[in-house]
């Protein structure tokens, strides 16, 4: 099992997959709002629809610059950035995403399987893991 170096990968992790998240409940939102909107012509719904996608299409832009920050320890590729790379044979998707399945495992499991090594990563710090609690303790 894989650790991040620092505290800072382990936020940007947990900010571009909370983002991630965001965006993809938005958008089907906005758009059943619009759909509804149309269906009752009715004007406010036509006001939370487009709000709700105007918010989303701008939260994208946070998204990408947080996700090109999220490489995976073993192989350092980007985990939540749209990219186009070729995933590994064992990759699993959620929903057809393999970005939305690493999402809600960093949210959900606080570990996560890259998708181009398919090695597991857990977010704890690797050197906090081995150091002794009491730091003048003897080891006898």
């Amino acid at each position: 099992m894989h650790h991040p170096r620092s505290i800072s990968a382990i936020v940007r992790l947990r900010i571009a997959a909370l983002l991630l998240l965001v965006i993809c409940l938005l958008v089907p939102l906005a758009l059943g709002l619009l759909i509804g909107s149309i269906v009752t012509s009715n004007f406010q719904l036509t006001v939370a629809g487009s709000s709700l996608l105007l918010v989303s299409v701008v939260l994208i832009m946070p998204q990408w610059a947080a996700g090109a920050s999220t490489g995976c320890p073993l192989c350092w590729t980007p985990v939540l950035a749209p990219k186009s790379c070729t995933k590994h044979r064992s990759a699993k998707t959620l929903l057809g995403s393999h970005r939305l399945r690493v999402a809600m495992a960093i949210l959900v499991k606080n570990q996560f399987r890259c998708p181009y090594c398919n090695e597991p990563t857990s977010l704890e710090l690797h050197n906090m893991l081995h150091r002794p609690t009491n730091r003048w303790a003897r080891l006898d």
